[in-house]
């Protein structure tokens, strides 16, 4: 994995870049890139950045259906990666951001589409 601080790669929408399958390879993090990682614009990053906010968890209507609602359709998994999101976005919220940290390390990396099917 690249060396940087791992806070950087914690986004605004809940996930952690460092167990992304394409962290190392395609991409150095939604917040590095404002919002534009490998795969397009994230409108979650654009909402929050708008709101002044450091992630969804913090903003005054989380849950949202936005929020909740905002997955690569044709992911199958898509749906409930939102869900696990959001738990984990009410997680850093209620815990503090290194308990967060230490949480998702532990979750197995990221599969990628075609590791799915």
């Amino acid at each position: 994995m690249k060396r940087t601080d791992d806070m950087k790669l914690a986004t605004p929408c809940g996930e952690y870049c460092g167990i992304c399958p394409h962290y190392e390879e395609e991409c150095d993090g939604c917040s590095f890139h404002k919002g534009h990682p490998s795969w397009g614009e994230c409108k979650l990053y654009a909402c929050v950045s708008k709101r002044g906010i450091e992630h969804c968890g913090l903003c005054a209507d989380f849950p949202c259906d936005f929020q909740i609602g905002y997955f690569d359709p044709d992911n199958p998994e898509g749906q409930r990666n939102a869900v696990v999101r959001t738990g984990l976005l009410a997680y850093r919220n209620k815990h503090g951001n290194r308990k967060w940290l230490d949480l998702v390390k532990k979750t197995p990396k990221a599969r990628r589409e075609e590791d799915i099917n």
